[in-house]
């Protein structure tokens, strides 16, 4: 059979607010491009939020920017990573990150194929030897494959061992669905009345980017959205003014 890791696209779906889930996705990642596939990989290919911060000051009120921000990062992840992706890896160590099991959510929708990944020994929702690791199953459902990696390592080398072993697991289920790479979202997709929200407005604000880490990209982005929020903001709920 032909290998074809190199036309498959990852997107890596796990959370990224501390040293050690960025030392292990960007761990993670390498070691999936060292073996050919390519990766959407919003720790790094995602724009830099300093930067995005620091355009918006002089363009919304400072009470307003990190709604914003989030809005935007809505519209990059779900509006463009996942849908040009093949297969959404998504991490559901605990705590299960709620974005994590959104965009793992709306990539099956979209007929991405998702791999849930638990590393996790905690088993809040169960027994840790059945077959979702003791996680709650809703949260799992969502996947099409689930793979359980303990990876207990007290030395580098047993680390670098754990890391291969679990390499080889994702790969070996990504060869088993015969994947090949999609240009296009079904039809079911592209007529959902969400779904089509979310592209039409990614569309809107990511149109012929591609580094989205530079400042004049950046800038971009920030200037597309305040001029048309109207349209980018109908499909976030709006608090109670009266609240």
């Amino acid at each position: 059979m032909k290998d074809l890791k190199h036309e498959i696209v990852i997107y890596n779906a796990a959370a990224l607010f501390n040293a050690r889930e960025t030392y292990f996705n960007s761990a993670l990642v390498e070691k999936l491009e060292n073996i050919g596939y390519r990766i959407n990989f919003p720790q790094r290919d995602g724009f830099e939020l300093g930067n995005l911060t620091k355009i918006l000051r002089d363009k919304i009120p400072p009470d307003e920017i990190d709604r914003v921000v989030s809005n935007i990062i809505y519209f990059l992840d779900i509006g463009v990573f996942i849908p040009s992706s093949d297969v959404v890896l998504a991490n559901l160590d605990e705590p299960v990150d709620e974005g994590v099991v959104i965009e793992a959510s709306y990539a099956k929708l979209m007929g991405k194929y998702v791999i849930g990944l638990r590393t996790d020994v905690r088993s809040p929702y169960g027994n840790r030897d059945g077959i979702f690791g003791g996680m709650h199953f809703f949260s799992a459902f969502q996947s099409q494959r689930f793979i359980s990696h303990h990876m207990s390592c007290c030395t580098t080398s047993e680390r670098e061992l754990q890391m291969d072993k679990l390499i080889y697991k994702i790969d070996k289920t990504i060869e088993d669905a015969e994947l090949t790479h999609q240009y296009k979202l079904p039809d079911y997709a592209l007529v959902n009345p969400n779904i089509k929200q979310i592209l039409d407005g990614a569309n809107l604000l990511f149109k012929d980017l591609s580094d989205y880490n530079t400042p004049k990209t950046t800038e971009q982005i920030a200037t597309r959205y305040m001029e048309k929020r109207d349209i980018f903001e109908e499909i976030f709920p709006r608090s109670d003014p009266n609240d």
